[in-house]
């Protein structure tokens, strides 16, 4: 596509037009538990023309018998087709400037492609051979793989040892219906009694100006009918799939406001 190219990634804000998840709101199976959680920025949006917004995600993985959970081997979030991403501009950073870099080393390799930032957190039962960190920073950096867009994931921490990692969110297209977009991230395997992934946090947001015009990485409207001044409507889905084979989701419901 020329132009803006603007695409319904999984980032789709409109999709997340969702006030937060309570933490009593848990979904899983047998002894596993799991939190997924959204909230959109502002939440009060023009009926009709795009505006810029910032998307938060969350989730978190336990175990109600205090063992550690299966490995997560692969998280995907389903949005729903409302919403917009536009990329033009941004500057790609190469996985290759920012791998085995701290945070610090990392944001000054690739400042300019910066779209979000978060935590991550996870049980590591190995501590010499970490190959993410018990607790690290999250910064996310927009990136080309083989001419398509990813976020790269690159995480930084020091517990148990100084330990750096980069994984990739990769966008499909989801099938017809409610959800239009799937952004997937596939986690390293480590070894079922060595490591587990035990929660996320990842805000996507980016303002900047491009030849003289304002961009948001994410805009949004709210899809109230004429009439009505909020919207409701399934507005994403959490799938946490399992080294042991359980697959465990849950759909966040969203509302939003109309300003105009």
């Amino acid at each position: 596509m020329r132009g803006v190219r603007r695409v319904v990634l999984v980032v789709a804000a409109a999709a997340m037009l969702a006030a937060s998840v309570a933490d009593a709101d848990v979904f899983g199976g047998a002894n596993v538990r799991a939190t997924f959680k959204g909230r959109l920025e502002p939440r009060s949006l023009p009926r009709s023309e795009p505006a810029p917004v910032a998307l938060h995600l969350k989730g978190r993985l336990w175990t109600t018998d205090g063992k550690p959970p299966p490995q997560l081997r692969r998280l995907t979030i389903a949005i729903n087709r409302f919403g917009n991403v536009s990329t033009r501009g941004l500057r790609a950073c190469r996985r290759g400037a920012i791998d085995a870099r701290t945070s610090a080393a990392a944001l000054a390799a690739c400042r300019d492609s910066v779209v979000g930032s978060g935590r991550f957190s996870a049980h590591i039962a190995i501590p010499s051979q970490a190959p993410f960190p018990a607790r690290g920073r999250m910064l996310a950096f927009f990136s080309r793989q083989k001419g398509r867009r990813v976020i790269l994931a690159h995480i930084f921490g020091r517990e148990p040892v100084p330990t750096s990692n980069v994984l990739t969110l990769r966008f499909q297209r989801s099938a017809p219906g409610a959800f239009d977009t799937t952004m997937s991230l596939l986690l390293p395997n480590v070894g079922e009694d060595w490591g587990h992934v035990t929660g996320f946090e990842l805000n996507l947001h980016r303002r900047y100006t491009y030849r003289g015009k304002k961009h948001s990485l994410i805009t949004a409207s709210c899809p109230a009918p004429k009439g009505f001044g909020s919207a409701v409507f399934a507005a994403a889905k959490g799938t946490y799939h399992l080294a042991d084979g359980r697959v465990i989701s849950r759909v966040v419901t969203g509302r939003c406001r109309v300003s105009r």
